[in-house]
């Protein structure tokens, strides 16, 4: 075989394998691309590299970010988010699957919903889009998307309409359920102020009344001959358990400035430490401040200490801490709480008596 044969036949076979190789590689960018049911929407992204979370409704907008180790709502001043809450929403987010691709182009996305240039805002036929986007800690944007629920045009359709706003695939796709997510930041507060056992409670004291465990026993000290307590003396051991807030505003913030506050009640617990609570109330609002204290005054260590004089103040100094850092916090809110949760420091005395 001369050469220029075998070259012939050299070049059919370079240009048989290249078409190979391109027809192999737009077969497996195809069936990549392909849709299949019940994907999840949002694969690829990890929520450990998540610092800043965005979630816009309307005019509203939540924004989360990630301090340390937890997040904090800084379009609520900064107040501490609940970290399951905020767990709990990328779990829905990442949850999310799908049912069909339903189309892309302006024509659908106003159809449905959503809102050409616009964030949040309402579509000709549909109501509010939500807008969600998770960003990493140099505030870029790792996915942003937005939820419809496709208005009119949604007909009997069982779940939602998402669309990613980030990348070249702005394709609009419906989810295999309902999408329902939290649009406020009431929904992501850390309302818990403080919770106390009952077992480790050994004195309430109110202005017109206190309340001392005996042996596990709650007494009203001053008990009338011929009287007993009466449930309200047990209840008042746990005034400061699961203690929560409705909302929470600045100390300074004009809507408390001015409040009369007008009782306070002192919770002692069993290691010294103990909490003031300060009760104010404006209308039917009932606003709640509180800070706490330890009895000890100043903390050495003998040379001739043993081991439990030593444990002791290593707790005790573990415990100030911990008073400072919550003073630290709370000296800088004041809470709103519920009339039932006002009315549990407010018992009158009268109410903890009854006849034997």
């Amino acid at each position: 075989m001369n050469t220029a044969k075998l070259n012939q036949i050299l070049s059919v076979i370079v240009l048989f394998l290249v078409a190979a190789s391109a027809f192999a590689y737009r077969d497996s960018v195809t069936r990549a691309e392909r849709f299949e049911r019940g994907q999840k929407f949002l694969q690829n992204l990890n929520p450990d590299e998540v610092a800043q979370i965005s979630v816009q409704k309307g005019d509203d907008e939540v924004v989360l970010k990630r301090q340390d180790d937890r997040f904090i709502v800084t379009s609520a001043n900064g107040y501490p988010a609940a970290n399951e809450s905020v767990n709990r929403f990328i779990r829905d987010v990442l949850d999310l699957g799908l049912e069909k691709r339903v189309g892309s182009g302006d024509g659908l996305q106003k159809e449905l919903g959503f809102q050409d240039g616009g964030e949040g805002d309402a579509g000709e036929e549909g109501g509010e889009v939500i807008e969600v986007a998770f960003l990493n800690d140099s505030e870029k944007d790792m996915v942003r998307f937005a939820v419809s629920e496709g208005g009119e045009s949604s007909g009997d359709a069982s779940g939602s309409y998402v669309m990613r706003k980030d990348g070249d695939d702005q394709g609009i796709y419906l989810t295999s359920s309902r999408v329902y997510l939290r649009t406020q930041a009431d929904d992501f507060l850390k309302k818990d102020i403080v919770d106390v056992k009952n077992e480790d409670v050994i004195r309430v004291v109110s202005q017109n009344w206190e309340v001392n465990d005996e042996e596990g026993t709650a007494r009203l000290a001053g008990l009338p001959a011929g009287k007993k307590e009466s449930s309200k003396v047990d209840q008042a051991k746990s005034v400061l358990s699961s203690l929560r807030f409705s909302k929470h505003y600045l100390a300074n913030a004009p809507e408390v400035m001015g409040l009369l506050w007008d009782t306070t009640v002192q919770v002692h617990l069993n290691d010294d430490s103990f909490y003031v609570v300060s009760l104010a109330q404006s209308g039917e609002k009932h606003y709640l401040r509180i800070t706490a204290d330890h009895q000890a005054q100043q903390l050495s260590i003998a040379r001739d200490a043993d081991d439990d004089e030593v444990k002791e103040t290593a707790e005790t100094l573990k415990r100030l801490s911990e008073i400072d850092e919550f003073n630290s916090f709370h000296q800088a809110w004041v809470y709103e709480v519920t009339e039932w949760t006002a009315k549990k420091f407010r018992v009158p005395r009268d109410e903890m008596i009854e006849d034997s």
